[in-house]
């Protein structure tokens, strides 16, 4: 489904991304894990080509989407739904608006037809509720769910998640976890999440990656992602409090 090849990249003369290479499959919830500046962002932009790479490539199914131009690049990035750090909601629009506001902008739909998908879109993120609504009336947790809800408008073949749980308590945390889960099964969709939220990883991915100086340094499923006996992801498990008695652990043997 996507696939990075021997892809390098600079920012500001620091390597960034060094000859990283992986294939994440369809339908799968692959995460990105690592320290600040360690690339993660950097991986997502390349996927929608927001950045190009310096060497290798990158394919989203058989397109090369590191090279593509034009019309060709525009068919590939309606491919995505992305759900922003922020949930980037322009806040002088309501609700209702900024879910819709990809159909007003890209189809021909007629305002019925575009309130249907919204509404539609927010009762899958259990806001059915909230479509006259003004952001600033909606709490963190509620913002996310909105900006997934525009994400999603569009029925793409893959969502890309930035830092999801970033700015939240550890039950709404949870709370986006469990619905990240369920449109990935509901939808079929392909997930791609960046986060430093080790809990929400190994809650909901089928493979963590973790880089570390421009390099993938361990890349496997939960139960063997808290085994690892790299030094940096032994510690990047110990600051968030994580050992292998965890309910990952207890699952592998019941």
């Amino acid at each position: 489904m996507i696939r990075f090849e021997q892809v390098s990249k600079r920012l500001g003369g620091a390597v960034v991304l060094d000859a990283i290479d992986y294939e994440i499959d369809a339908n799968e919830t692959f995460v990105i894990v690592g320290a600040s500046g360690a690339g993660k962002s950097v991986s997502l932009k390349h996927m929608v080509r927001l950045l190009t790479p310096d060497s290798g490539r990158v394919l989203i199914g058989d397109d090369c989407v590191s090279a593509a131009r034009g019309q060709e690049l525009d068919r590939i990035r309606n491919r995505f739904g992305f759900l922003f750090q922020s949930a980037a909601l322009l806040q002088w629009l309501t609700v209702a608006d900024n879910v819709g506001l990809p159909l007003r902008m890209k189809t021909n739909m007629t305002d019925a037809e575009i309130d249907r998908r919204v509404r539609e879109k927010l009762d899958m993120v259990n806001l059915a509720d909230a479509f006259d609504k003004q952001p600033a009336d909606l709490s963190g947790g509620m913002r996310k769910r909105v900006g997934l809800a525009r994400a999603i408008i569009n029925d793409p073949e893959i969502i890309l998640y930035d830092e999801p749980t970033s700015g939240l308590d550890p039950v709404t945390s949870r709370t986006i976890d469990r619905l990240i889960d369920r449109l990935r099964s509901e939808l079929g969709v392909t997930s791609v999440v960046v986060t430093h939220d080790l809990h929400s990883a190994l809650a909901i991915g089928t493979r963590i990656a973790m880089l570390h100086d421009g390099k993938i340094v361990e890349l496997s499923e939960p139960q063997e992602f808290v085994k690892s006996e790299n030094k940096f992801v032994k510690g990047f498990l110990e600051a968030q409090y994580i050992t292998t008695q965890g309910d990952w652990d207890n699952a592998e043997a019941s």
